[in-house]
C-alpha cells in the first residue's frame, strides 16, 4: 500500500502482470546463476533497490534494461517474456 505524504487517501498499488512475470523471470535467472541482487546491480550498472522492484512487479523496465539484465545471465531479451500469455 503506497502513502501519500499529500493528505490524500493511501493508494493501493496496481501491478503489471507483464512486469509481475517479468520479476518472476529475473529471480528465475538470479537463482540458477546463485547471485545476490547486489551481485546482479553490480554487473548490469543498476541499483539493488531497482532490481528489487523488478523482482518484485513494482517496476516495468525498460529494452534497455532488459537487454543489461539479459547480457548478465547470457540469456536474449526474449527470456524475460516468455510463457507469458495476457488474459
Amino acid at each position: 500500500m503506497r502513502i501519500s505524504w499529500h493528505g490524500g487517501k493511501p493508494r493501493k498499488q496496481v501491478r503489471s502482470p507483464l512486469a509481475v512475470h517479468v520479476g518472476r523471470q529475473l529471480w528465475k535467472l538470479r537463482q540458477r546463476d546463485q547471485l545476490t541482487m547486489r551481485d546482479v546491480a553490480e554487473k548490469t550498472g543498476l541499483t539493488n533497490a531497482f532490481i528489487c522492484q523488478i523482482e518484485n512487479g513494482q517496476s516495468a523496465p525498460t529494452i534497455e534494461t532488459l537487454w543489461k539484465l539479459a547480457k548478465c545471465f547470457g540469456v536474449g531479451v526474449q527470456w524475460f517474456v516468455k510463457g507469458y500469455e495476457e488474459s
